[in-house]
């Protein structure tokens, strides 16, 4: 089980999904839904297996932080992980009625197996996974019906016990011949899925970007016919649009990306400028400041290459003191390199990230940009990126910025 180096601190995660924010559970999906897949996979599960409990995972990992279980010092990708496989592994017990042998792993894997819900728990969540799914195939009368039964059951409101069964009857059936033999009106998982507005909005967040991927995910069996005329439409429209979309056509990302990327003059003047707020110095060794100067040098000659070799090498005990400082410009240069992603690695080891402030949203928003650009298929995931820088500055003149790009990316 091996899972990527992850873009952000954890912090980041831990407060997105605490939020239901939309563009925390996105970046999840696209950073880690595939090795954790994998993961399922070498337990015995196929890709649909792995993507069906990845989600799982990721909304009650959700849940989880938002009650305040969550064990904070585990990365959210390895929770993740391991309880996407912990979910396969008792889905499987439960179908099959026999006990699942662990995989070999290695002694920190175990801890965090350790922290793991409990069967009870594990199963609770997959009703009220099943319970939203099939609700939503319900007409919209019994959708009406249903909800607004759970509601008044949420709140411990009486019921006419046997008017009650029968508006339920139908969705019972549905969820399985447990809850259409159970005592009670609803299931508990049920009323839970249809009436916590936390849950509500972290499966939203997941279904949308569920169906964002559904159209890479074309049949390998036969001639599709609704494909086939779809991308005949689809031709004919572009080519009608074609002399529009010159006319009219949005900002590329590496437009957008050129007309925002404003990076300092100097590493050195930028951060004095920085520490001039202080009202206590801190204290660093003189190694610090010679590095730097170094650095900077290099920096001020545009020698990108030369300028990351000093700032890498920072990364040495002796220079503890001063490496939030030697990542956050290494970050910077790596935008300068055309390497985005070893900026957002770089801004995701920075300890000491109240220093930096919002401009760690806006240099992990450009670097995002910086990827769209080289990858137009990311540009949504560079817009939700500004989207965050913008929520979290109270610069005007970089509001008005983060504004322009979010106008210049829309669609």
């Amino acid at each position: 089980m091996s899972l990527p180096q992850a873009n952000f601190p954890n912090e980041t995660y831990l407060e997105g999904l605490r939020n239901a924010d939309a563009s925390v559970v996105e970046s999840l999906y696209h950073e880690f839904r595939q090795p954790i897949v994998r993961a399922v996979e070498s337990l015995g599960g196929n890709f649909a297996d792995g993507a069906a409990f990845f989600r799982v995972a990721l909304i009650q990992t959700a849940r989880l932080i938002k009650d305040g279980q969550y064990p904070e010092a585990i990365p959210v990708e390895q929770f993740i992980c391991m309880l996407a496989m912990r979910q396969y592994l008792d889905w499987r017990e439960e179908k099959l009625n026999e006990e699942q042998s662990l995989p070999a792993f290695t002694e920190d894997q175990l801890l965090v197996w350790e922290q793991m819900p409990q069967p009870s728990d594990l199963r609770s969540m997959r009703g009220m996974m099943k319970a939203k799914r099939e609700f939503y195939r319900l007409t919209i009368d019994d959708q009406r019906s249903i909800s607004s039964l759970a509601g008044t059951l949420s709140e411990g409101s009486p019921v006419t016990l046997e008017n009650a069964r029968g508006r339920t009857a139908t969705y019972r059936k549905s969820l399985g011949q447990t809850a259409e033999n159970s005592e009670d009106i609803l299931p508990d998982y049920a009323v839970k899925a249809l009436t916590n507005e936390h849950f509500h909005q972290i499966w939203s967040a997941c279904e949308d970007v569920e169906q964002r991927l559904k159209p890479a995910q074309i049949p390998n069996n036969g001639e599709n016919k609704t494909i086939k005329y779809a991308f005949l439409a689809l031709l004919v429209i572009s080519l009608g649009a074609l002399l529009g979309s010159w006319l009219f056509r949005d900002k590329t990302p590496e437009e957008v990306y050129q007309n925002n990327y404003q990076p300092p003059a100097s590493i050195v003047a930028d951060m004095e400028a920085r520490y001039a707020k202080d009202s206590i110095a801190p204290e660093r060794p003189e190694a610090c400041a010679i590095a730097f100067s170094e650095a900077d040098a290099h920096y001020k000659k545009k020698d990108w290459r030369a300028a990351a070799e000093v700032l890498a090498s920072m990364m040495d005990d002796e220079f503890k003191p001063c490496q939030s400082d030697a990542l956050f410009y290494l970050a910077i240069v790596g935008l300068e390199m055309d390497r985005p992603q070893l900026s957002l690695e770089c801004i995701s080891k920075i300890e000491d990230l109240e220093r930096f402030g919002e401009d760690i949203y806006w240099y992990m928003a450009l670097a995002y940009v910086k990827i769209a650009a080289q990858n137009p298929s990311e540009k949504d995931m560079a817009k939700r990126a500004v989207e965050r820088a913008l929520s979290n500055t109270e610069i005007p003149e970089r509001r008005t910025q983060a504004e322009k790009m979010l106008k210049e990316l829309s669609e």
